[in-house]
């Protein structure tokens, strides 16, 4: 067979030596990651691969049959190496790193030191190769050889661990989830592009000119591995961890350099309602940007951080989370890597938020009511005082002692308006038909000749059960201070920027201009003080606020 120089360079020579680089910068890379103990074997197979692509490089130009055995030599340990390494990355990934011990790591060299030495011995039994002959490329000679039965001992040895891991690999893949299936995948495909091209090789299927096209399909490995392992595996946790994380009920992200995600398990699915497919590879940024937001720039602080922080969700209610945010340094992801822990605390802060605003009202509360009350006291003190003063004069008693059933009464009102009090915000808000609650408020009054006209069907509001309370206490103000000319109270709603206006509108005597804000201030008012005050805080429990807009001497 008989090549031109430039195309044998050209189809063999050349494609090694690039193949023996990328494999190169694919070693020094996979070293710099040498802390993770997923890189150390993916470095020794781009290693061994660099050796076996530049030495069958110098074995090809070799100017004669001894110098050819020479570079062969260093080449076969390279092609034990590999498989060895291979299945030690695989057993890493698959979560079997307990079988990578001294001991079966010893136990997996032994074949591998037996074929060397079979191989470097040939010369005395000629069972390795067994003859040796010239293929001419323009002038230049090239050794080939056939080989013996000492040279399937490797081959077998091979096959067994590839299948091996080709096993684990399978198992693998059948027992994890979609999402987490696509690094395992190209696991599969590394494995596989190899072992197809050396048994097309073995066979003679494949053989351009008798060159051993195996190291070429290793670099179609070397590719897969890299892509691979630098976006999935050294950056992403192997199967035995997401086994344990999926199950976990707080959320898991997992990121590759600051905010990269390349893992969540199915907690943070569901909690962010964001799909792990739609999430890895890309950055929180553009995927969680409420998460991000919460998170600041802190995300991979050396001490890690914690946050909490409302996360709304689209067609959802928002949820509260604890938010935690740690390096991580070994072991199962990258340098830069960090893990985002969430926890939906949301019953918690609703409790919490609760339970605040239970000391707000019980601390607003105990203030009227001992405000109010001592007042009242003073005023009963000192009229206790005049009738011990006027012990003869009935006339006058009997107007102490009716200003003194005045402020008991007074002090019995304030009392049952603590136990109104008391009721808000106990139980828990929800959609109420606004028609319905105005009319059941309106049966516990009397308009008399007023008109209550009500243009507000099908409207809904999202509010306390006091709801009616509010209501009623809107149409008494109206009835009771609209004076003689209040003939007609309107309610209708009104689109508006934030939301719906609800209108209650009469054609009464209105407020004055400098009353406006007081009059939903506790105690202003004609009558106890509290009606509006308290409809104010009914409404103010679910964002719902009330202002008065009407116009002195025209309602």
């Amino acid at each position: 067979m008989t090549l031109p120089l430039p195309v044998f360079i050209l189809l063999f020579v050349f494609p090694y030596l690039v193949s023996g680089t990328l494999t190169l910068l694919f070693a020094i890379q996979g070293w710099r990651y040498r802390h993770i103990r997923i890189s150390i074997p993916f470095t020794l197979i781009m290693a061994a691969l660099t050796v076996w692509f530049y030495g069958y490089v110098l074995e090809l130009v070799s100017p004669n049959l001894t110098m050819s055995l020479l570079f062969n030599h260093i080449e076969v340990p390279c092609t034990l190496v590999v498989p060895v390494a291979f299945l030690v990355l695989v057993l890493y990934y698959t979560g079997h790193e307990n079988y990578v011990t001294k001991k079966n790591l010893l136990l997996l060299s032994v074949i591998p030191v037996i074929v060397m030495l079979l191989e470097l011995s040939n010369d005395y039994h000629f069972l390795y190769y067994t003859q040796f002959y010239p293929i001419s490329f323009e002038g230049m000679t090239v050794w080939m050889h056939d080989y013996g039965p000492f040279f399937l001992i490797g081959v077998i040895y091979t096959y067994t661990l590839v299948t091996v891991a080709l096993i684990l690999i399978l198992a693998a893949l059948i027992g994890t989830g979609k999402h987490q299936r696509r690094p395992l995948a190209l696991l599969l495909i590394a494995s596989i592009v190899p072992v197809i091209m050396n048994l097309l090789f073995i066979l003679k299927v494949i053989s351009p000119g008798g060159l051993d096209l195996t190291p070429v399909a290793f670099l179609v490995t070397g590719l897969i591995l890299a892509f691979g392992l630098f976006r999935y595996l050294l950056f992403s946790m192997p199967v035995a961890y997401k086994k344990v994380i999926s199950q976990m009920q707080e959320g898991v992200i997992l990121t590759n350099g600051p905010s990269l995600v390349i893992d969540l398990n199915p907690a943070a699915e569901q909690i962010t309602g964001v799909r792990a497919e739609d999430a890895v590879g890309k950055e929180i940024a553009s995927v969680f940007p409420p998460l991000s937001s919460c998170m600041g720039t802190g995300i991979m602080a050396k001490d890690g951080t914690r946050t909490e922080c409302m996360y709304p969700r689209e067609g959802h209610e928002p949820v509260y989370l604890d938010i935690i945010t740690m390096p991580l340094g070994e072991p199962v992801t990258g340098s830069g890597a960090g893990f985002i822990l969430l926890r939906d605390i949301t019953e918690r802060k609703k409790t919490e938020l609760a339970l605040a605003e239970a000391n707000r009202k019980i601390n607003l509360l105990s203030g009227i009511t001992r405000h109010d009350i001592r007042n009242q006291l003073t005023a009963l003190s000192a009229y206790l005082m005049l009738c011990e003063e006027t012990p003869d004069d009935p006339v006058a008693q009997k107007g102490y002692f009716t200003m003194l059933n005045t402020i008991a009464a007074r002090i019995e009102h304030q009392i049952g308006f603590t136990k109104l009090y008391e009721d808000l915000g106990v139980n828990a808000p929800a959609w109420q038909d606004a028609e319905s609650c105005i009319r059941q408020a309106m049966d516990g009054l009397t308009p008399g000749n007023v008109r209550v006209d009500i243009a507000i069907n099908g409207i809904s509001l999202y509010a306390d059960p006091l709801l009616e309370k509010v209501f009623y206490n809107l149409l008494d103000n109206a009835l009771r201070y609209g004076g003689p000319d209040l003939t007609t109270i309107h309610v209708t709603t009104h689109p508006a920027d934030a939301g719906l206006d609800l209108v209650f509108e009469d054609n009464g005597a209105g407020v004055d201009q400098n009353n406006k804000l007081r009059i939903f201030d506790k105690g202003f008012g004609k009558n106890t003080g509290f009606g509006l005050f308290l409809s104010r805080e009914i409404l103010s429990l679910t964002g719902i606020t009330i202002t008065e807009d009407g116009i002195q001497g025209r309602g």
